[in-house]
């Protein structure tokens, strides 16, 4: 058996001597502490504790059971509105005419309006043909009616509705956006009651499956809430009478087909 260095037999002699002898540490080694178990549990948890923590609270639904009283209902127009429908291909189906760095037709020339109609064509092709129903409505009390319309297809509606848009008619055959509503069920309920001089409207909100309520829309001098489940739209409190618009079923006639193409809506004042 052949004898050991000396450096051996120190190495072996410091591993005798067990628990007794600490061994020196290099300069840039720290021993390492034991966390206890709890801490090593708990850690994981801490950024789920902080988002409970700082999350805001859920918005409480409205636990109003008021419902307005329809005092007459309209029917939706029989016939198809092609300026209408010029408007809504627009607002539905938005596109640009120049390049995305300033290079096209002028806006609003003859050749700009036809890129954007062709370009309209062609969005409006991708998806199935969206119908939609409409009715003429004085809101602002002027005796020049505004034209309300809802825009129906599966493309365009979710289980909260659909969209609502409602335009002025400045001048025939011209129509100018005022409000476009996201989640609308029908019927829209008109009120005689005004805010800013415009009649104050009603739609239900859908909360689930079952469960929903109505909700008033005031209009603030501009446009009318684009979304009747959040402020400014405010639960309906007391039973109000209205005329109720834009009521329709999925065998009703009067739910129109909206073209990919058409007249297009005239120009100017």
């Amino acid at each position: 058996m052949s004898s050991s260095s000396p450096r051996t037999e120190q190495v072996l002699s410091t591993l005798r001597l067990g628990r007794d002898v600490l061994l020196p540490l290099p300069r840039m080694v720290r021993p390492q502490r034991r966390i206890p178990l709890a801490l090593c549990v708990a850690l994981p948890l801490l950024p789920l504790a902080a988002g409970l923590v700082l999350a805001p609270p859920l918005q409480a639904q409205p636990t109003t059971r008021a419902r307005p009283t329809v005092v007459r209902s309209v029917p939706p127009e029989t016939r198809p509105n092609p300026a209408l429908e010029a408007a809504l291909r627009e607002v539905l189906f938005p596109v640009r005419i120049d390049d995305g760095q300033g290079h096209g037709p002028d806006p609003g020339s003859d050749e700009g309006e036809m890129v954007k109609r062709t370009k309209i064509k062609a969005e409006c092709e991708r998806m199935p043909a969206p119908r939609y129903t409409w009715s003429r409505v004085d809101l602002g009390g002027d005796d020049r009616p505004e034209v309300v319309a809802q825009v129906l297809g599966p493309m365009v509606c979710g289980t909260g509705g659909c969209p609502l848009l409602i335009f002025r008619e400045p001048s025939p055959g011209r129509l100018q956006l005022i409000t476009q509503m996201s989640l609308f069920k029908d019927p829209l309920i008109v009120t005689e009651r005004r805010h800013n001089r415009w009649k104050d409207l009603i739609t239900r909100v859908r909360v689930d499956a079952g469960t929903g309520y109505y909700a008033e829309l005031r209009y603030d001098g501009r446009t009318y809430p684009t979304n009747p489940s959040v402020p400014p739209a405010i639960p309906l409190r007391r039973a109000e009478p209205g005329t109720a618009y834009l009521e329709w079923n999925d065998k009703d006639p009067r739910a129109h087909r909206l073209p990919c193409e058409g007249t297009p809506q005239k120009r100017g004042l």
